[in-house]
């Protein structure tokens, strides 16, 4: 104990020493924080910033702040201390990353459907996949049937115009008939990019859903095979909503999907939780369970308790 107490005071002297120092003052303000945090949790706020707010989410940083305040005032009110901060130099970090979890919910609210985490949501999913798959077939067929006609009557055009050519003069009538199979042929190109555009929505409303209905198997936990349909993009099936990252270049919160304010406030809340320290628990109905499936958005007696324990209140 003696050894670790020796260390420590050490560490926080050069760290002082360090400060004296103009061109060192940042990092080691910041470097200071970050053990005062590790030695003495919940002592003083965790800073934190905000990093980055894709446009594609349609929030602004007004209303994130007060999403964030929210989140924090779950932890901070039942032990009645201020355990977060906002700094526009904050060490905590948040991003919000849009990628395929965040479009996947944005496609499928398009068409009216609402993502919720429960079976009801994951059968209607399941019969809408089915009808796109089948709507895919039907459109593919239609589309290679479009081409193989378009291909015959494109070789048949080029056949007369390289015989009209051959002979070096071609008559007003044939010129004519030639050039109305150019127009049809034009007029066949554009009805088939608009067959493929019609079927490039089809396939990302697959993508879609496939992503929501993995994510849907993961989270109610149903003994199915993961959707891996091979007509759309190949995309991973993980679908957390939020990380916490800790490495080298400090710690930060990434949030990758939210599908209404409750819900985000409750990602946040988690997220903010391992900026605590807080590790996951095995209550479905606790902010710190792994997966984001309740709507509870206050601490369980699970999280008030692992809390406490961080820090080191009775």
């Amino acid at each position: 104990m003696k050894s670790f107490l020796m260390k420590f005071f050490v560490v926080i002297s050069a760290i002082l020493l360090l400060l004296t120092f103009d061109y060192y003052r940042e990092d080691a303000s910041r470097l200071l924080r970050k053990l005062l945090n590790r030695f003495q949790p919940c002592e003083r706020p965790i800073t934190y910033s905000i990093e980055n707010i894709d446009p594609r989410f349609g929030l602004t940083k007004e209303e994130l702040l007060n999403d964030i305040k929210q989140a924090e005032k779950i932890w901070e009110a039942p032990i009645n201390k201020q355990l977060f901060e906002y700094s526009p130099a904050g060490d905590l970090k948040i991003d919000f990353v849009y990628d395929y979890r965040q479009k996947a919910t944005d496609e499928l609210r398009k068409i009216g459907i609402v993502m919720n985490n429960d079976r009801f949501t994951y059968d209607v999913l399941k019969v809408k996949y089915d009808l796109l798959i089948a709507s895919y077939d039907k459109e593919k067929a239609r589309i290679d049937a479009l081409v193989a006609a378009y291909d015959i009557d494109k070789s048949a055009y080029e056949k007369d115009v390289n015989y009209w050519n051959g002979r070096g003069r071609i008559p007003k009538e044939e010129y004519n008939i030639l050039e109305q199979k150019r127009i049809d042929l034009n007029n066949q190109v554009t009805v088939i990019n608009q067959a493929k555009n019609s079927l490039n929505g089809i396939v990302g409303l697959i993508d879609s859903t496939e992503v929501v209905l993995n994510k849907l198997i993961i989270t109610l936990n149903l003994h199915v095979g993961a959707y891996n349909n091979t007509i759309g993009s190949s995309t991973s099936n993980e679908f957390n909503e939020g990380e916490y990252v800790r490495d080298a270049n400090g710690t930060a919160i990434h949030i990758f999907q939210f599908d209404n304010t409750n819900q985000l406030v409750r990602v946040l809340a988690h997220e903010l939780g391992h900026a605590l320290g807080l590790e996951h628990l095995d209550n479905p109905k606790a902010i710190m369970y792994y997966l984001n499936e309740s709507m509870n958005s206050k601490l369980t007696v699970d999280d008030l308790a692992a809390l406490k324990n961080v820090c080191g209140v009775e």
